[in-house]
């Protein structure tokens, strides 16, 4: 899944969302990227959560989501998310 944040990302925005979502998931996969078009910041992520308990986990880091631009989510070595 690729989700929009409202804020920018410096380095310890960018740990303490990594750290909450592999709090809820340990197994997850999280990288950071930017909006070329937009210019907004975009987490990727992959496991095994459904999209609300993403964005949850990222909520409780102090981070808000602004949008879904992709709601797909492929967990780890291919297997299907619940």
């Amino acid at each position: 899944m690729r989700l929009q944040l409202h804020q920018t990302l410096d380095a310890d925005a960018m740990r303490g969302i990594t750290a909450a979502v592999l709090r809820a998931d340990i197994g997850s996969r999280i990288n950071f990227e930017r909006d070329l078009e937009r210019g907004a910041p975009i987490v990727r992520v992959e496991n095994w959560l459904t999209v609300a308990e993403t964005v949850a986990a990222i909520a409780r880091s102090g981070y808000s989501v602004a949008a879904i631009v992709d709601a797909s989510n492929d967990a780890p070595g291919g297997r299907a998310p619940r």
